[in-house]
């Protein structure tokens, strides 16, 4: 049995197809387009597992308490296209993948973070993605990365406010994710444009770390 493929492989395929298919960007479905941004890949060892920072609530008791979602493994080959659908036309299964991989992570992020300040008040958290967009990082180089901003909109509620659920539209976060570490970072404010502002290799916080 071969050896299964390393997350730098699946990184690699991301920036390779990437590059060539659009010349050094990818786009989300809409056909809003983004340059390969050139500033560099994250050195190795500017975070370690002790800096990760994400929401982790304590397990709440009784059968009708909202669960915690498990923050999802970064994408392989194994798992990149197994959600693609018809409408993704030519796109890399790996570039889809990644996409999936942020977006999982994010409703895991945003639930997690809603149950840890509510508790067993938090009724209902639901994360409707409406725009994505990946880039590779330096395809030429020896390191690879790629950067992906989605946009979604969120619902919550609490127990308190059965009937007065609120929705944060057009939230914009955007990931950088290599084969050590995965950084967050959120736009403050309502994203009208899908970019990558703000920028997680300066203004991120590590949510997720590799061996």
């Amino acid at each position: 049995m071969s050896r299964p493929p390393s997350r730098r492989t699946v990184l690699a395929s991301i920036a390779t197809t990437a590059a060539v298919a659009t010349g050094g960007f990818e786009s989300d479905p809409s056909g809003a387009t983004a340059p390969s941004l050139e500033s560099g890949t994250v050195p190795a060892d500017r975070y370690d597992c002790s800096d990760v920072e994400r929401p982790e609530p304590d397990r709440l008791d009784g059968t009708d308490a909202l669960e915690s979602l498990p923050y999802p493994a970064p994408p392989s080959e194994a798992n990149a296209g197994e959600d693609r659908s018809p409408a993704d036309g030519s796109r890399s299964s790996a570039v889809y993948g990644v996409s999936r991989y942020v977006t999982e992570f994010e409703r895991a992020y945003r639930r997690n973070a809603f149950l840890a300040r509510y508790g067993s008040l938090a009724r209902t958290v639901t994360l409707h993605r409406t725009a994505y967009r990946t880039a590779p990082i330096d395809p030429s180089g020896t390191e690879d990365a790629v950067l992906v901003a989605i946009r979604y909109n969120l619902t919550k509620g609490t127990r308190q406010s059965i009937a007065d659920q609120r929705t944060e539209w057009d939230v914009r976060v955007v990931y950088y994710l290599d084969e050590h570490v995965l950084l967050r970072a959120r736009y403050d404010g309502v994203a009208e444009e899908l970019s990558f502002d703000p920028d997680p290799r300066a203004r991120g916080t590590p949510v997720a770390c590799f061996d």
